[in-house]
């Protein structure tokens, strides 16, 4: 029925279908139609620029593209700039403002022509309109340059200091046959929250041997990370090699603002990035700022390697052999040791208490309830054979433990501080 038509009338269903066509049509004139299902471009509002851009740029790179709906130019442009979107996703913002709807915010941003693409790199360097040719894999190239990197590419001599400041930190290390570290090892490192809470490390095959066998690495390249206080949790990646899936497993071990500042036992903040070498080292050296970490804190009995001077190659090697031997045979019986050695040159308090008229020697200390010790005839020198025979006759019961005077060591040297060198980048 066609109940109160005036002059020409359409039946009912007639009208729901021109009803239908006019929601389905197009704007007329539309050329640039940015969809949600099949691009990864975010579009934003003149009001949502600040909370979506401006308020990250201390940390964030991000990139908008200036465009006008009914130019063709910039629907052409659409699909060159969706392939910079598509692979630079979870990593850069790729962002898009029409400047149809939001003229006065492009004036403003000084943007006469579309399309136009600005690149907002971190603070603080100022934003600016790429010139030229603007093709994805330019544009691309400008944007991963722009992203900062908190990677430490690993010598030997920082991987000690590495892998033991900031002990809440966990460490994560790309080990590569590449000379350098990938970008998306250096995106990683500068994501907003992983930058105060994680450290990233780089190593090659090359220059990395040994800390490669210590992570029993065999093939490149393998993903790594150290965890715990005393860096005790290792963990090996076994997901795909991308950002977001990487990405996914550090964020199992992040949190936000940790590592950042500590409270002391008075309740004072303080930093928590004071290296621990010794954590890490198969023989490390007792010292004041050591002892508590190598044998005063923990279980056991510690067995101490005394000369004069540094420990050599050699020497290291020998008691690494006595360690893994001792370590194996003990396994079990309850009884436990921790190995080390001591300079006796730069520690002449100590020196002084051993009373060592042989060098090398070797002391064997008792650190728990009642200070004691006992060590090698002064005629004898420490060697693999010596060392050996003292442990076996502890283990026998048959050793002396002499009692530190008044039950208290004597005062540890103070030791220069090594000065910090900057980290590679």
């Amino acid at each position: 029925a066609q109940v109160g038509c005036r002059g020409a009338c359409l039946p009912p269903s007639a009208v729901m279908m021109f009803r239908c066509s006019l929601l389905a049509a197009p704007l007329a004139g539309a050329a640039v139609v940015i969809d949600a299902m099949k691009h990864d471009i975010q579009q934003i509002q003149a009001g949502s620029f600040d909370t979506i851009i401006g308020k990250f740029r201390d940390d964030a790179v991000s990139a908008v593209w200036y465009y006008k709906e009914s130019n063709g130019a910039d629907e052409t442009f659409l699909d060159e700039y969706q392939k910079v979107a598509k692979e630079l996703k979870g990593i850069v913002k790729v962002c898009a403002m029409d400047c149809e709807r939001f003229g006065k915010f492009c004036k403003d941003a000084g943007v006469a022509d579309t399309p136009t693409v600005m690149i907002y790199p971190p603070n603080p360097q100022p934003s600016y309109a790429l010139q030229g040719e603007l093709t994805s894999k330019r544009i691309t190239n400008v944007l991963t340059k722009s992203v900062p990197s908190f990677v430490t590419t690993l010598t030997a001599d920082n991987e000690a200091t590495f892998l033991t400041s900031d002990p809440s930190k966990p460490k994560v290390i790309l080990f590569s046959n590449k000379p350098k570290a990938p970008f998306i090892w250096r995106a990683l490192s500068a994501e907003m929250v992983f930058k105060r809470t994680i450290k990233f490390g780089f190593a090659t095959e090359e220059a990395n041997a040994e800390l490669a066998k210590k992570f029993k690495v065999k093939k490149f390249p393998t993903i790594v990370m150290q965890r715990g206080g005393k860096g005790e949790q290792k963990e090996t990646y076994s997901g795909e090699i991308n950002f977001q899936a990487i990405h996914n497993w550090v964020n199992l071990y992040s949190e936000s603002g940790m590592g950042d500042k500590v409270k002391g036992a008075g309740g004072s903040e303080s930093s928590s990035d004071e290296a621990k070498p010794w954590l890490i080292q198969d023989i490390p050296e007792l010292t004041g700022p050591s002892h508590n970490d190598v044998c005063f804190k923990s279980e056991g009995l510690c067995v101490i390697y005394l000369k004069k001077g540094g420990i050599t190659e050699a020497e290291t090697t020998m008691l690494t052999g006595l360690k893994n031997r001792f370590t194996s045979h003990l396994d079990g019986r309850g009884t436990v040791l921790k190995w080390m050695w001591m300079d006796l040159d730069a520690e002449p308090n100590l020196a002084e208490m051993f009373e060592i008229s042989t060098v090398p020697g070797a002391a064997v200390f008792n650190p728990h309830k009642r200070l004691r010790f006992t060590k090698l005839d002064d005629e004898v020198a420490a060697d693999e054979t010596s060392i050996s025979a003292l442990i076996d006759k502890i283990m026998g019961g048959d050793a002396r433990f002499k009692m530190i005077k008044g039950g208290k060591l004597p005062a540890w040297a103070v030791r220069a501080k090594p000065e910090k060198k900057k980290s590679e980048l």
